[in-house]
């Protein structure tokens, strides 16, 4: 099934979902007894600005988990929707308005640089956090109620370059870098420690600043010295941009986490082919967790999840496992779950919850084919 951009066009500052009980799907109940009230969850999302990449999938991601989440297992909830609009201040506002609902836990904010900014807030007040897409985000810096759902970008990053060494052979590489943005100055950092793990040559750095939309220099200096591999650290526009202007480069391309959105891999057209990136789930994984997933997915939304749509399902599961633990409602009850959690079965897959608070899994391996995350053959 072709993945096309999507983008949903929500600007509203706040949007409140209803519980909708006995809903049939994946994490779903066939009972439909309601014991308490609804557990409200606040989300913390970029619909707009930078991160709208990948902020409207992970509001949908979060809105069909809350749909189906019924008493029996659980919920039921209630959303209360923010968007932070990739915006620090905005971010941090939202964060506020949210303690004073009052909420029992939050999901996101979208990019790591603005969580810095609002989780502290949050945590400060007592709130459990969790982080749907925050790879680069320093949980200890964030907060002690803060966990991190997806993938670290540090892991993804690791995969992907392993990956890129065993199957292609690469023994150099140069890391094409955005600067002024928090995500992609972190993923380059991350290529650096995966690519001495996996025992390539960084051969050199090359840096543009984030907006530059002009980066035929940039890649000319990145390819000049023929390394085997271009490592790209870059979100957004920047990532779509970078993809194109090294359309003609023969070698291996390999992305991080901010090339994950199927409106990045859209927009570049062909010259995202055989870009290598992991992440923390694929559309074409075969089991009934995901398969049940992408059916209410899709019959919901008419379009495919992304890795980010399904790591906000996720985080509404994990809620459901830590409620699930308790008898009351409020933020303390869930903290107190999200504390006694060392397990949790989602649509992820199995996900062990460590002591510091990052969920861990396997990543999940892709090459781009056709404006398709294809998971890459073993």
């Amino acid at each position: 099934m072709r993945m096309n951009a999507h983008k949903v066009g929500i600007a509203a500052l706040g949007v409140v979902i209803p519980i909708a009980i006995g809903v049939a799907g994946c994490g779903s109940s066939s009972s439909t007894s309601q014991t308490r009230p609804p557990i409200v969850i606040g989300s913390i999302e970029s619909l707009t600005g930078t991160g709208s990449f990948y902020g409207p999938s992970q509001l949908e991601g979060e809105q069909l988990a809350v749909s189906q989440a019924t008493a029996a297992n659980g919920g039921p909830f209630t959303l209360v929707s923010r968007d932070d609009k990739s915006d620090n201040a905005t971010a941090t506002a939202a964060m506020h308005d949210l303690i004073g609902v009052p909420v029992a836990a939050v999901l996101g904010p979208t990019l790591s640089g603005v969580a810095l900014a609002a989780d502290p807030v949050g945590s400060a007040a007592g709130v459990p956090i969790l982080g749907t897409s925050t790879s680069n985000l320093n949980l200890a810096s964030a907060g002690q109620t803060v966990w991190r759902i997806c993938l670290s970008e540090n892991s993804m990053v690791a995969a992907s370059v392993a990956y890129a060494t065993a199957h292609h052979h690469i023994a150099t590489a140069v890391i094409v870098s955005v600067t002024g943005d928090p995500y992609s100055e972190a993923a380059a950092t991350s290529f650096v420690a995966a690519a001495a793990a996996s025992g390539v040559h960084i051969t050199a750095t090359v840096t543009v600043p984030t907006g530059t939309t002009d980066l035929a220099a940039a890649i000319a200096k990145a390819t000049g010295t023929h390394p085997d591999a271009l490592f790209f650290a870059a979100r957004s526009a920047d990532a779509k941009n970078l993809l194109v202007a090294a359309k003609g480069f023969t070698g291996v391309k390999v992305g991080g986490n901010g090339f994950n959105s199927p409106s990045i891999i859209h927009d570049a057209g062909t010259a995202a082919d055989g870009l290598i990136v992991s992440a923390s789930w694929n559309p074409a994984r075969t089991d009934p967790a995901s398969i049940a997933f992408i059916a209410s997915y899709t019959a919901r939304f008419r379009h495919v999840p992304s890795a980010f749509a399904a790591q906000a399902y996720a985080a509404v599961q994990v809620l459901q496992a830590a409620a699930r633990t308790q008898k009351g409602t409020s933020a303390a009850d869930l903290l107190a779950g999200m504390k006694g959690l060392s397990t949790v079965t989602t649509v992820l897959g199995s996900m062990k919850m460590s002591p510091g608070h990052e969920a861990i899994y396997p990543a999940t391996v892709q090459i781009v084919e056709h404006d398709v995350f294809a998971i890459a053959p073993k």
